[in-house]
């Protein structure tokens, strides 16, 4: 141990290097002022998952571990925010590993038997590499190439029954629920078969995937 240096010093110091490496820092993980007074609040922390259970049940799945300030999922349970938001803003960082997948889905309930039967989705890799779609059901407005173990940054905003989905700071996509080319789209989807697809005006956010990991999970409600 070095000369009139602590434990907990040695502690900090190996863990802001880490993080340092990853290009992610603890002020990441926490709110800022400014924020805080706009109503943005933390889904994680980097440390904890209270605001989050196993969709439809009642405890976070073996499958979802917090490791180094990231939570990272492999196949099996989805994990279900404690919290429902109408119109909100949600931002996220991830990335997935080669041959892995990843999803987030919003405006979740809990009466299917998985989180695609009654909210949109979001989709991060997995789905032909084409980040940013939807299940199909929109076209895309931009295109981001998708490389494994590589880290994005995403947005997600819910307005009424406008949707828009952003990474790494370009709209990659935008949609209007409950219009008449919504309708067709969705009737000649797979999604077809669940009734009254992603009406629901308000509900959970849910994260899904297999060697998917997030970080910076922020929210603020509009």
């Amino acid at each position: 141990m070095l000369p009139n240096m602590k434990a907990w010093e040695i502690l900090l110091g190996a863990t802001g290097l880490a993080l340092a490496a990853t290009g992610f820092s603890a002020e990441s993980m926490r709110l800022t002022a400014y924020e805080r007074a706009q109503g943005w609040r933390l889904l994680f922390d980097g440390s904890s998952l209270n605001n989050w259970r196993g969709y439809r049940e009642s405890k976070v799945p073996a499958n979802w571990k917090v490791v180094e300030g990231t939570l990272t999922g492999l196949a099996g349970t989805p994990l279900i925010a404690e919290e429902d938001y109408q119109d909100f803003e949600l931002t996220f960082e991830w990335k997935v590993s080669e041959g892995g997948s990843g999803e987030v889905y919003f405006h979740v309930n809990e009466e299917g038997k998985s989180p695609e039967e009654t909210g949109p989705v979001m989709q991060l890799a997995g789905h032909s590499s084409r980040m940013g779609g939807n299940g199909g059901l929109s076209e895309f407005w931009h295109e981001v190439p998708w490389q494994s173990d590589t880290w994005y940054q995403a947005k997600i905003i819910v307005f009424g029954y406008q949707v828009e989905y952003w990474i790494n700071g370009a709209k990659v996509m935008t949609y209007l629920i409950d219009t008449k080319e919504w309708r067709a789209a969705v009737a000649g989807s797979r999604y077809r078969i669940f009734r009254d697809y992603a009406l629901q005006r308000q509900g959970r956010v849910v994260l899904a995937g297999s060697g998917v990991t997030f970080r910076a999970i922020k929210v603020r409600p509009l």
